[in-house]
Parts: structure tokens; sequence; C-alpha cells
């Protein structure tokens, strides 16, 4: 799924209707984790090689049975 800038703005605004309403001391991570998701391009780069090496460990155990 490629993600549009039109996706990363319309996020954004849930983000900062979330943060208007609980402040931004609300201590949930998943939060921080998508405003920097949504704001830092090497992260989601970062996040997207994790994503894949995670899915090509799963795919090698599968395959010979761990």
């Amino acid at each position: 799924m490629d993600i549009t800038k039109k996706m990363i703005d319309a996020k954004l605004l849930q983000i900062a209707e979330f943060e208007k309403q609980y402040g931004t001391n609300h201590g949930q991570t998943n939060v921080y984790a998508m405003k920097k998701y949504c704001t830092d391009k090497k992260y989601r780069e970062r996040v997207k090689a994790f994503n894949k090496a995670s899915l090509e460990t799963i795919k090698h155990y599968n395959k010979y049975g761990y």
C-alpha cells in the first residue's frame, strides 16, 4: 500500500484533534509513533525496512518448520 501525502495529512489532523482533546502529555505511545511516522521520512524508511525483515524472518521459520 502506497501512502500518499493526503493520507499523511489526514492522519496528522486526527492526531492534532486527539491532542487538542487530551493534551500532548497523554502517554499514548502509538500516537507519538504515528506522529513521528507522518513527519519523519527516515523513520518511515526504517519502519519499512523493519517490517520487510520481519516478514522475511517469518517466511524462513515457516519454510523450515521452526
